[in-house]
């Protein structure tokens, strides 16, 4: 968690240096959400998230300097400076994606491969509370469950979606429940140990075939 602050940390400086072009999206306070679901996941899962990937990136193998060169357009970048903050990708890290909400329906997507497959693994779609409006995630939860994906959607709430504040979003704030034919848990996600055996329990709940 300490290497991931002190990562977006030293980005920040560089955005504000400008030898960071463009966008820079940090998930500076939000570090226990990717080192906690890391430790509890296993070599078969897939994940996929939303803009603020680095600290995911980091996590699912990409070294400081593989994140931070491709956030300075350095051909040794995790992408050879070709995809910039929200699109960097390791071995099953599938990458933060720009457009809102759109890396959910690839979450059922790669839970629907795992299925395909038969290999036990399952998917991990994370998406922002400023996304928890869209309707294409809707229609990930509606598929999820009529083919019974090996899917976890989560909902990493900061409370704002960019300098919108939840309030002023969302007529409902329980997130977790937003989807009635899908179970839904709240974690901490400050709590590394809370988002850690969440992520277990929930991959025990998937591989009983829900």
């Amino acid at each position: 968690m300490v290497t991931v602050r002190r990562m977006e940390t030293a980005a920040a400086n560089l955005y504000k240096e400008k030898l960071i072009r463009g966008f820079c999206h940090l998930c500076s306070g939000q570090e226990a959400v990717c080192v906690g679901i890391k430790g509890g996941i296993r070599d078969v899962d897939t994940v996929i998230t939303s803009y603020r990937a680095h600290g995911f990136a980091y996590m699912m193998g990409i070294s400081v300097l593989g994140v931070l060169s491709e956030l300075t357009g350095k051909i040794s970048g995790c992408v050879r400076g070709k995809g910039g903050s929200m699109h960097m990708y390791a071995p099953n890290f599938y990458g933060g994606n720009g457009i809102v909400g759109a890396q959910v329906p690839l979450g059922a997507g790669l839970a629907f491969a795992h299925k395909y497959k038969g290999d036990g693994g399952v998917s991990f779609a994370l998406y922002g509370d400023g996304a928890a409006q869209q309707g294409q995630i809707f229609e990930s939860y509606n598929m999820a469950k009529l083919m019974d994906l090996p899917v976890v959607f989560i909902c990493e709430n900061n409370g704002y979606g960019m300098g919108t504040s939840q309030e002023r979003s969302s007529a409902s704030k329980s997130f977790f429940t937003r989807c009635d034919y899908i179970p839904g848990i709240r974690v901490d996600g400050m709590d590394i140990i809370s988002v850690r055996e969440a992520t277990k329990f929930a991959i025990d709940y998937c591989g009983s075939g829900k």
